[in-house]
């Protein structure tokens, strides 16, 4: 989405919103605080198309986006690309924000609202922090407690204060920024459906090797080479290595520059498609978490889609959930029936 489109979609969302506003916290004469239905941040929505930095701080972490040329990306984790569509909800969800009603003023029960001041480390408040690219503040708030319909309507609320302002509020609007900074990551990798694959070659540490093929994509997945006449424990074993990188997801990412493969303890998986694209992955272990790294190649119509994988892919290490690490280092143990002794 484009800066433009960003501002265009907050004016739109801007003119279909029936502003409703919430009886607030009255003084004994009666007053509504001169304060309530006005936005929260009112100079965001004019200078959404300028936003150029996001920082989170969320406890003791802190997630930063930054927007270069093309894309918006995370400076913790060396600029891979961010959730886009998230980041967008949550900056129009900051410019729509509007006070409801003040709510307390004393620091010692700013916990119950989760809006205590950021950077203790079991602090549940996050510090949103919006500027340019010139670095000027956009717009800077705490944000707490989500409250889901609870202005009625439809209409959500979420408590949140001011860095350096006593008073806490219930604000209408829509705020989610909960999460981990990887959760603020574009985490699709890959998507090739188990369907496409035609051919795996699994290749283990130890050099033992697991190859499974078909000749038709309706066929069923087989044991070629000297292992095809092995008895498979059930008609449905080898699914699970050929679904492998069907929606691949990384729970963490890191640049390759920085994580060499280690000379031992590496497992290899060779994943061709009947259309002709061919991803080559290694796969080792550190940290307690699996990674992989992926190339690859194609022939006539794939060549371009290979290109653009290598593109993309190829200056990140994955880590991937632990079973699908698991399927990539299938052994033929793990699929066949074991021999009766003679």
């Amino acid at each position: 989405m484009t800066a433009k489109a960003l501002v265009a979609l907050v004016f739109a969302a801007a003119l279909s919103v029936v502003v409703a506003v919430v009886v607030s916290q009255r003084s004994g004469s009666g007053e509504v605080d001169p304060q309530t239905g006005h936005r929260i941040l009112p100079d965001l929505a004019s200078h959404l198309g300028d936003v150029a930095r996001v920082t989170l701080v969320h406890g003791s972490d802190k997630t930063t986006l930054v927007l270069t040329s093309d894309h918006w990306g995370i400076e913790e984790k060396s600029g891979y690309p961010a959730d886009a569509a998230k980041l967008h909800q949550v900056l129009l969800g900051l410019a729509e924000l509007q006070y409801v009603e003040p709510k307390t003023r004393k620091a010692e029960f700013y916990p119950r609202l989760d809006v205590e001041d950021p950077g203790h480390q079991d602090g549940k408040s996050t510090l949103v922090t919006v500027t340019d690219a010139k670095g000027t503040l956009l717009g800077e708030i705490i944000a707490g407690k989500r409250r889901l319909d609870q202005l009625g309507g439809g209409s959500d609320g979420v408590y949140v204060r001011k860095p350096g302002d006593a008073q806490s509020w219930l604000a209408r609007g829509t705020l989610d920024v909960s999460g981990d900074t990887i959760s603020w990551t574009d985490r699709k990798v890959v998507a090739i459906p188990k369907e496409k694959v035609k051919k795996l070659v699994l290749t283990q540490p130890d050099g033992a090797v697991l190859d499974i093929a078909r000749d038709k994509p309706e066929d069923a997945l087989a044991l070629t080479g000297d292992n095809a006449k092995a008895k498979l424990k059930s008609d449905t074993v080898l699914v699970e290595p050929a679904d492998t990188l069907s929606n691949l997801e990384l729970t963490d990412v890191r640049a390759a520059a920085d994580a060499p493969l280690p000379p031992e303890g590496v497992a290899h998986a060779e994943i061709t498609t009947f259309d002709g694209l061919t991803l080559k992955l290694a796969l080792t272990q550190a940290d307690g978490k699996d990674w992989v790294r992926i190339e690859a190649s194609g022939t006539g119509d794939t060549e371009k889609a290979a290109a653009e994988l290598n593109s993309r892919l190829g200056h990140w290490v994955y880590a991937i959930p632990d079973y699908k690490a698991k399927a990539l280092r299938t052994k033929l143990a793990d699929v066949v029936e074991p021999q009766k002794p003679s």
